[in-house]
């Protein structure tokens, strides 16, 4: 899988550098274009780490209901680190920033309910200590 997404990734490379000196525009779509390619290529595995974070939570006794927080956080992550590379590319650097921070905001509040989890688990320690 990964050979053929260098191979994609590398005949992005060879058409941006064709079309940035004639059609910068879309040079810059290209490149959006390869990068969705990139990521649709993966989204099956998605599927597969779920399946391995259930069991190995289930395994130790852990609760699994958070394998799907996790998974959406790192979907965040990176949906947030692509765009706002493809606004830096662009040179849009202050919308980049903007990406990442918003990003950054909304991995926080999917993770809420760990957090509320960990703050139960700290209060219940100091009751019993």
């Amino acid at each position: 899988m990964i050979v053929k997404i260098a191979c994609a990734v590398l005949a992005e490379v060879i058409v941006y550098a064709l079309l940035r000196r004639a059609k910068p525009e879309y040079a810059a779509a290209s490149g959006m274009v390869c990068a969705a390619v990139v990521v649709l290529a993966v989204a099956g595995e998605i599927g597969e780490l779920r399946g391995f974070f259930n069991e190995a939570l289930g395994s130790a006794g852990l609760d699994t209901a958070y394998v799907g927080v996790l998974l959406k956080v790192l979907g965040t992550a990176l949906v947030a680190q692509a765009a706002a590379g493809a606004a830096r590319d662009s040179g849009q650097s202050a919308l980049a920033e903007s990406i990442e921070f918003a990003g950054k905001v909304l991995m926080l509040t999917l993770a809420l309910p760990i957090l509320k989890a960990v703050v139960q688990l700290i209060a219940a320690f100091s009751e019993t200590a």
